[in-house]
């Protein structure tokens, strides 16, 4: 783990020199958000938790009133269209001339600028680390929070329903890495850590000003519950999976959303098969994007 400092200095030389084609990192909100939380328990203890698989929401974290976002339902969104899910997988990567390149891909600066980027930690593992980590969470967040993933699934327009599905994606994305052995394991730490970093800026803009840290960790504890309930859903019997979407993202709400959590079980099955048909170096890089849904 690192310390605040330390993290703050990662941070800054990770963006340093940064070239304007990259995609915008965490929705815009990297800037406001705390960095590294020092309570903030390692991604080990996803392998070692014993947290209920489902998740208990603390008050004021409902659907939001007055809002046009706030229906958990869109007429015909699950009847009339969409993408059935059952087509073949296949790679996420996005090319390195489409605006996510890698660092080896970017013009070279000359050697007095490439010094100073060196001394200041730009080309560290820490520092490549983090880039690669904001790209891959840039398109977690564009898949969750576009519109139209809420209108197909019938997601919830609210924290707890965008919540739900940002947990799913960034486990999509950590299973992927724990297939790249150490150099995908430092990565899925950063991954993790600016996951929770929005996670509390995301909090914060609800509202939120007492006892925010009982919530933030209420809500890890959440992911790690839910993260081991999808592991062991794909290794367990037909439908377990569904059932755990259905308790997890529709948080079992009626029996309509049994039949969005089986829709949604083919998404996330046919999201791993392309994960797992993505090349090594383009998800180490941050260079994925996720399948469209309509």
């Amino acid at each position: 783990r690192v310390s605040r400092p330390g993290a703050l200095s990662r941070r800054a030389a990770a963006s340093a020199h940064a070239p304007s084609r990259d995609l915008p990192t965490l929705g815009g909100v990297a800037g406001e958000r705390s960095f590294a939380r020092a309570s903030r328990a390692p991604l080990a203890a996803w392998t070692t938790s014993t947290a209920s698989a489902s998740s208990d929401w603390p008050l004021g974290f409902g659907a939001r009133p007055g809002s046009s976002r706030d229906k958990s339902t869109r007429a015909g969104a699950l009847n009339g269209g969409g993408a059935a899910f059952n087509d073949k997988p296949k790679s996420l990567e996005v090319a390195e001339d489409a605006g996510v390149g890698s660092d080896a891909d970017r013009a070279r600066p000359n050697v007095f600028v490439r010094m100073a980027l060196s001394l200041g930690g730009f080309y560290s593992t820490e520092s490549t680390n983090q880039r690669a980590a904001d790209r891959l969470y840039a398109a977690i967040t564009a898949q969750c929070d576009g519109e139209a993933f809420a209108r197909t699934f019938e997601i919830e327009r609210s924290f707890r329903g965008e919540h739900s599905a940002l947990v799913l994606h960034v486990w999509l994305v950590l299973r992927r890495l724990r297939e790249e052995g150490e150099s995908g394991k430092a990565l899925a730490q950063t991954l993790y850590d600016t996951f929770q970093d929005d996670v509390e800026h995301r909090v914060h803009a609800e509202g939120v000003r007492v006892r925010v840290n009982k919530w933030l960790n209420e809500l890890e504890q959440g992911f790690y519950g839910s993260a081991l309930a999808y592991d062991n859903a794909l290794t367990g019997g037909q439908g377990d999976l569904a059932k755990v979407l259905h308790r997890n993202v529709f948080h079992g709400t009626d029996d309509a959303s049994n039949e969005r959590a089986k829709r949604l079980e083919r998404y996330v099955r046919r999201e791993l098969g392309c994960l797992a048909a993505t090349d090594g170096k383009a998800v180490r890089e941050g260079r994925v994007r996720f399948s469209g849904v309509e």
